[in-house]
């Protein structure tokens, strides 16, 4: 099975002005975050804006991406639904497509109890033969999920093997998780790696950040696996405040990464797909401070 480790961005999803994909910007985005030291790349996820693609552009968007990568580092494609026929049938296409792993929210229009969780996620498994990571995100979705019930559907599929973990606090879920599945189960620090040194001291295996966070990110990693801690912890130290910033909504975090992306002349525009809520006036001239001392930083 594809083993995912250290840094795997979520890449944004670059439209033109007429809301169609930019495949020059995604190729570009590709190349970019592998030269910031990524692991893999992440596609059709919430920071995608995968919920506002249509399943042709899924497919497009999954093509692209594996076919651009070239086998250079694994690829997890987002493929879930509101029912499990819906998710059932895009993990299969992704599969077919050339994805090395999928990641699984769970149904959030209708919330399932434990028994529907249970059904959901063992119907994917049992329609693909790659790796499921089961992305835990209860804020954005409602849904609470438990380190028993992961633990239980990992013993009944063998494909089941990560957990992206983003809800809070994040540290007694990742221990609990590596505990009580004598580490079978891998963990992913999620919701913008803003606890990845916690995830890291309790054995967390990766972090999945923003597309623009991946060169901090995969430092921290490189530090950490060095076993040089307080490196690891001055360069979360130094990028903490953005990234406190950036979270403060889905919309924040996607609006950020695809204005930095487009100062840094990756994308050809910032555009986010509707419906989004935009960054107000103050909003806006915050983040291009941000951006703007990066940029320094990196010409530095």
């Amino acid at each position: 099975m594809t083993e995912l480790r250290d840094c795997i961005p979520i890449l944004c999803t670059p439209f033109l002005a007429d809301d169609t994909v930019d495949v020059e910007s995604l190729r570009t985005q590709i190349d970019w975050v592998l030269a910031e030291g990524a692991s893999g790349v992440a596609t059709l996820a919430l920071a995608s804006e995968g919920y506002k693609l249509t399943e042709q552009e899924r497919d497009a968007i999954t093509t692209i991406v594996v076919e651009h990568v070239a086998g250079r580092a694994p690829v997890v494609v987002s493929a879930d639904g509101s029912g499990t026929a819906i998710a059932v049938d895009r993990a299969q296409r992704a599969q077919k497509i050339g994805a090395d792993a999928l990641m699984v929210l769970p149904p959030y229009l209708v919330k399932p109890g434990v028994a529907g969780l249970r059904d959901y996620y063992l119907h994917v498994a049992s329609a693909v033969d790659i790796p499921i990571m089961i992305q835990d995100a209860p804020q954005l979705t409602g849904v609470s999920m438990t380190p028993a019930l992961w633990v239980d559907l990992a013993r009944q599929a063998e494909s089941i093997a990560y957990i992206k973990a983003e809800g809070t606090p994040q540290g007694a879920t990742i221990s609990a998780t590596l505990e009580q599945s004598d580490g079978r189960l891998r963990v992913f620090c999620g919701w913008g790696g803003l606890g990845i040194i916690d995830a890291l001291e309790r054995g967390a295996r990766g972090s999945m950040p923003a597309a623009n966070f991946t060169n901090v990110f995969a430092r921290i990693h490189a530090a950490w696996s060095a076993g040089d801690l307080q490196a690891a912890n001055d360069l979360l130290d130094a990028t903490l405040p953005y990234s406190v910033w950036a979270m403060q909504s889905l919309d924040h975090s996607v609006t950020t990464a695809k204005r930095e992306l487009t100062q840094r002349k990756i994308f050809a525009s910032d555009r986010v797909r509707q419906p989004a809520v935009a960054l107000d006036v103050v909003a806006l001239a915050q983040l291009d401070r941000w951006i703007d001392q990066r940029l320094t930083q990196s010409a530095d």
